[in-house]
C-alpha cells in the first residue's frame, strides 16, 4: 500500500514539473511571437552615394559638375557646366533599400524633365541619359547603381558654354502585393 502511494506521489510530482515546464515554454514562445508581431515591416529606398565616374574634355577646359544628396536622401541636386562640343560627365548614384521589405523602383523623376521638348530647348545641344532602373526590385539592404551621362552633342550652333541645374528623385513602392 505504501509503495502504491509513493508511485502515485511520484506521478503527481512528474505531472506538476511537466506543467511548469510547459508554462515556461509557452511564455518563451509568446514573447517571440510578440517580437515578430511588433516588428514593423517597411521599405526605405534612398540615395546613399553620388560620385563622378569620369569626365571627358571636348576642348582645353574641363567640364564642371557638382552633385549632392538632400537630407531626406530621396533627391539628387546636380549642377553642370559644359564648355565645348564633346564634353561629357558621367556620375554614378548608389540607391539602397534600407528597409525590411523588397521595394520596386516605380520611376526616377527628373526636374526639370529635359526629355520633354519644352525643356530640352533650354539645354540644347546637351543631352542627359539615365540608366534604365524603372521596375527594378531591390531586396532589403541591396544596392543598385543609377548612371547619369551628360553629353554636349555636336551641333550647327557652335560650342557655346552651357550651364544648368538638374534634380532627380526616387519614387518607390513595396514589391509585395
Amino acid at each position: 500500500m505504501k509503495k502504491l502511494i509513493n508511485i502515485r506521489n511520484s506521478v503527481i510530482i512528474i505531472l506538476c514539473i511537466t506543467i511548469i515546464c510547459m508554462a515556461f515554454g509557452f511564455i518563451v514562445v509568446s514573447m517571440e511571437l510578440k517580437k515578430e508581431k511588433d516588428k514593423v515591416s517597411s521599405f526605405q529606398v534612398a540615395f546613399t552615394k553620388i560620385e563622378k565616374a569620369s569626365s571627358v574634355k571636348g576642348s582645353t577646359l574641363e567640364p564642371i559638375g557638382e552633385a549632392s544628396i538632400d537630407e531626406n536622401k530621396t533627391e539628387l541636386h546636380m549642377k553642370f557646366e559644359l564648355n565645348a562640343v564633346h564634353d561629357e560627365l558621367i556620375y554614378l548614384a548608389t540607391i539602397r533599400n534600407k528597409g525590411t521589405l523588397p521595394a520596386r523602383i516605380v520611376d526616377i523623376v527628373q526636374s526639370p524633365n529635359y526629355d520633354k521638348e519644352t525643356f530640352s530647348r533650354m539645354i540644347r545641344p546637351v543631352s542627359i541619359q539615365l540608366s534604365d532602373i524603372k521596375d527594378k526590385i531591390i531586396q532589403p539592404n541591396e544596392e543598385i547603381e543609377l548612371k547619369i551621362v551628360v553629353y554636349y552633342n555636336a551641333s550647327t550652333n557652335g560650342g557655346n558654354k552651357k550651364g544648368f541645374q538638374y534634380d532627380l528623385g526616387i519614387i518607390a513602392e513595396s514589391a509585395i502585393q
